[in-house]
């Protein structure tokens, strides 16, 4: 019996021992180089140097070549059995144990071969990994304080007052400072950084952390000056809120001052210029208050944004005591619009009795003229006097309605109260006088008029009109016509003759009258009658009227065919050449008609 006959049950438990150790060690090392290796996983630089330490203790035999020869070399003697005839060589049942057991060795061998080539890149970049850890943690401090001062600068805030927007500036300005206070730190860590992300074996998180702390910087920056420049902002409008809500008082009491100065102006030269100085005072405090209230309703909606919900209904009663206000500027224009009305419909019964005025003096200087005069004919005074009395009853019946508008006007309130009411009514009880009395002289002298008197001077007149026509029209008859030259121009010569065919008409009826009123008179005048003369005269008018009215009438009437001719004849002509067969007899019967529209039109035109 040899050696490893007499000892096999401790060389077998030595040999699996070693196995065992040997499994052990390759499942520390994959352990270690997934942890190395984790992509989602960042460790503090402590953490990973333990591994790193691992990692290099385990490493330090990593082929295990020995180890592997010895146990191939063992594995033959544990794979021996102590058989009873030792001549009898190796039975089936060792080789069966020592191909298991080679397998199970193999199997280890192939499993180290593995994680060889994992481990050596493991091993490369461990360096690197660790230098990345170590920056992870030199930047944390500075992250983390960039992230406080980010989250303060977005953190909801709902300063109530003046005082509290005040404080929050304060702590806006500090964290600003805090901020500025990490510059240096922050671009030394993003130099370094930087410089890492250059190495290829790079840990993976350090692209994202450096990205990380590059937005969070600028996150931080923007928001820390977003949130100060708000609150500035803020600060501004609401110390421009409480300035304007004091300062619109003014704007408010001079409002209020004048409305108790509004007052009526009988006067209305005076009231117009009075009333046009209170509109423009009205106009600039209405547009200071407008103005004012427009920047308080701005700022409103900048300090409620702000202030919070909780602060809405304080402001909206700040806001709604100054609309309450202003509600003076409604008071004064409604004031101001009835004072002007007054002033204006003062301004027309005024306007009138000036105008009555105006008509009374000079007519009351041509009545004492006419009733004086010797050199004026019967006839003529009778005509003046007529005259003069139709104007008359036109101005009477205006008095009655005048006086009443000067008494709803001006009451007998304002006549106690304002000497210039007073005056007012005065001027106009004299106008109204003065024209009652006029009237009252010019039917007093036209009544001592008798029928045949006005009868009479009614036909002196009308002949006297009538005279100076019928001999211009005589002159109009015998001066040759213009003979038209177009269409146009016969168009109008129509129109013209038209129209003297009408005056004609119209002068008839004059004459008309004339000769009604003189045999109307009782007692025949023994003047010589120019009716009949005339109307001999107007007669002779009346016929070249209608002659010069027939032919223009002929001679626009052939002039129109001729044109539609001459435009039908040009379409018919211009169908030729793209005709097979024109019809040839159509267009000689429309020329041949043209021609004679045309010697038709010629002679027409001399006759005119």
């Amino acid at each position: 019996m040899t050696f490893w006959q007499e000892n096999y049950g401790f060389v077998k438990d030595v040999y699996d021992f070693r196995l065992q150790k040997y499994q052990e060690w390759m499942d520390n090392l994959e352990a270690i180089v997934s942890k190395v290796m984790a992509p989602n996983v960042q460790y503090t630089y402590k953490e990973f140097k333990n591994i790193q330490d691992s990692l290099t203790s385990l490493c330090r035999d990593l082929e295990k070549e020995g180890m592997k020869e010895w146990l191939d070399m063992m594995l033959e003697k544990v794979a021996m059995r102590v058989a009873a005839d030792a001549e009898a060589g190796v039975s089936s049942k060792d080789k069966e144990f020592k191909a298991q057991e080679k397998k199970k060795l193999q199997a280890l061998i192939d499993r180290h071969d593995t994680l060889l080539k994992p481990t050596q890149e493991t091993q490369a970049k461990v360096e690197i990994y660790a230098r990345c850890y170590a920056y992870g943690d030199d930047i944390s401090p500075c992250l983390k304080t960039l992230e406080e001062m980010r989250h303060l600068s977005v953190k909801e805030i709902h300063p109530h007052n003046m005082n509290m927007v005040e404080e929050q500036i304060d702590k806006a300005e500090k964290v600003i400072a805090t901020i500025d206070a990490q510059k240096d730190i922050y671009e030394d860590l993003l130099r370094r950084g930087k410089k890492l992300l250059q190495n290829p074996n790079k840990a993976p998180f350090l692209t994202e952390l450096i990205e990380k702390m590059e937005k969070t910087w600028t996150e931080a920056n923007e928001q820390s000056q977003a949130r100060k420049t708000m609150l500035v902002n803020s600060a501004k409008d609401w110390e421009k809120y409480d300035e304007m809500r004091n300062a619109i008082n003014d704007p408010v009491e001079k409002l209020e001052a004048e409305l108790k100065r509004y007052r009526k102006f009988y006067d209305p030269v005076m009231g117009a210029k009075k009333l046009a100085q209170r509109k423009e005072v009205w106009e600039q405090q209405k547009n200071t208050c407008d103005e004012m209230f427009a920047t308080i309703k701005r700022c409103y909606q900048t300090i409620i944004v702000l202030a919070g919900d909780d602060k809405k209904e304080f402001l909206d009663k700040e806001v709604g005591e100054v609309e309450e206000k202003r509600a003076i500027i409604e008071k004064c224009k409604v004031k101001l619009d009835k004072l002007f009305e007054y002033n204006d419909s003062l301004t027309k019964a005024c306007n009138h009795a000036k105008e009555l005025q105006d008509w009374a003096t000079p007519t009351n200087s041509h009545l004492k003229t006419i009733t004086t005069d010797e050199n004026m004919s019967p006839e003529d005074r009778v005509k003046e006097i007529l005259t003069l009395q139709e104007q008359a009853h036109e101005k009477l019946p205006q008095v009655d309605p005048l006086d009443k508008d000067f008494k709803l006007l001006i009451k007998e309130d304002d006549l106690e109260k304002s000497e210039t009411a007073k005056k007012t009514m005065a001027d106009w009880n004299e106008t109204k006088t003065y024209i009652i009395e006029l009237c009252a002289d010019i039917d007093k002298e036209a009544g001592s008029i008798s029928t045949d008197q006005r009868l009479y001077a009614d036909y002196l007149y009308l002949v006297k009109d009538f005279k100076p026509w019928v001999t211009e029209a005589e002159e109009a008859c015998k001066k040759p016509v213009t003979k038209p030259e177009s269409l146009a121009e016969a168009l109008a010569l129509l129109d013209a003759s038209k129209g003297f065919e009408a005056l004609c008409v119209e002068q008839k009826g004059k004459l008309e009258e004339a000769g009604k009123a003189r045999s109307s008179m009782e007692k025949a005048s023994a003047s010589e009658n120019e009716v009949e003369p005339l109307t001999t005269r107007w007669t002779e008018v009346k016929k070249i009227a209608d002659e010069r009215v027939a032919k223009v009438q002929a001679l626009v009437a052939t002039w129109e065919e001729l044109d539609k001719t001459t435009n039908d004849l040009a379409a018919k002509m211009g169908e030729v050449p793209k005709q097979d067969n024109p019809d040839l007899d159509t267009i000689e019967k429309v020329y041949s008609q043209m021609k004679e529209l045309y010697a038709k039109k010629k002679d027409l035109l001399a006759e005119v």
